[in-house]
């Protein structure tokens, strides 16, 4: 078997296992693209207005609204669970210069990633002299300092949270939550980390249960209509009445819910529909990646473009049918 068909098999099998390693697999593969196509360091859909111009506008300003939300002007210790590569922490450090920040992530590499983002002084990795393909297939042997001078990174997972209790008065969880199997594990430890008051916020996308059905679950037929986030939402397909069910079991009062699915999803995919082909060519001319130095590979990238170019018109249609949503969750321990 040849290395790429092998690569390509393993790829297929993420997708269909989609545990913990899966998803961490999941992205070290894909990242690459997602970052070179979109210029960011941030891997979120973004929050898109009448001004936005490009993806990075978008995550950045998404970023900005959960700041917001989490009140972090008012914070002293904030945990960000899922951090990815700590680009959103970076960003909040920015503004809010006294917030003592710890990013959580199991996955390594991108903590590598962000350890050198940091030391670089947030330069865009995609322009640095160290491309992120290649820190991310790059040797283990240098262990990460486990604290940097801006921002701690933690590697744990978000079902464990090695942090004593009541330590924390802000957990954010920024388009991560949904790959947490299962979630109440993660909602139970914030619960034993945040001191009382302190503020669970929540930037995930959800499922809206059909009208025709009154289950805790989506229908496979829903699952089937949601194209492109039946891979990015590789863990769960979260509704929810389950996310607040859970919160409020735990303990958590919930203060406020935004809905920002009209700020997401149709300007996401209209900019992907609008902007294809020059996306592609960027993403094509990544010479520093050898995933597209054959030609069953360059073979193997159209129809992959392809797939995510129907699932873009899929996804507009979901949200328009009422099938997805996207919410930021604000939640108080009591």
């Amino acid at each position: 078997m040849s290395i790429e068909l092998k690569k390509l098999l393993q790829t297929t099998l993420w997708f269909l296992r989609r545990n913990d390693w899966d998803i961490i697999n999941y992205y070290n593969f894909l990242a690459p693209y997602f970052l070179r196509a979109t210029g960011n360091n941030m891997l979120n859909f973004g929050y898109w207005t009448n001004n936005t111009q490009n993806p990075m506008e978008a995550q950045n300003e998404l970023c900005r609204l959960v700041g917001k939300v989490a009140e972090l002007d008012l914070a002293k210790n904030l945990v960000d669970i899922g951090s990815g590569f700590s680009e959103p922490a970076i960003l909040w450090k920015s503004v809010h210069t006294s917030l003592n920040i710890i990013c959580v992530n199991i996955n390594f590499l991108q903590q590598k990633v962000a350890s050198e983002l940091m030391r670089q002084g947030s330069n865009n990795i995609v322009n640095s002299k160290m491309s992120q393909q290649s820190l991310l297939s790059s040797s283990l042997d240098n262990s990460i300092t486990n604290t940097i001078e801006i921002i701690s990174l933690v590697n744990a997972t978000a079902k464990i949270l090695p942090f004593r209790d009541k330590c924390m008065d802000r957990i954010i969880a920024l388009e991560s939550a949904q790959h947490f199997k299962p979630l109440v594990q993660f909602i139970q430890e914030s619960r034993r980390i945040l001191e009382y008051g302190g503020l669970l916020v929540i930037a995930i996308p959800v499922m809206k249960l059909s009208k025709y059905y009154s289950l805790l679950t989506p229908t496979i037929q829903e699952v089937m209509n949601l194209g492109i986030l039946s891979l990015m939402w590789a863990s769960e397909h979260y509704e929810l009445k389950n996310i607040e069910s859970m919160i409020n079991k735990v303990g958590f009062e919930i203060i406020d819910i935004h809905w920002i699915g009209s700020h997401v999803y149709e300007p996401l995919a209209n900019y992907y529909i609008h902007n294809r082909r020059l996306i592609k060519n960027i993403m094509l001319k990544d010479g520093s990646s050898s995933l597209l130095s054959s030609y069953f590979l360059n073979f193997s990238y159209d129809l992959f473009e392809k797939i995510v170019y129907k699932s873009a018109l899929k996804l507009k249609v979901a949200y328009q049918e009422g099938i997805i949503d996207y919410v930021l969750i604000k939640a108080r321990l009591v």
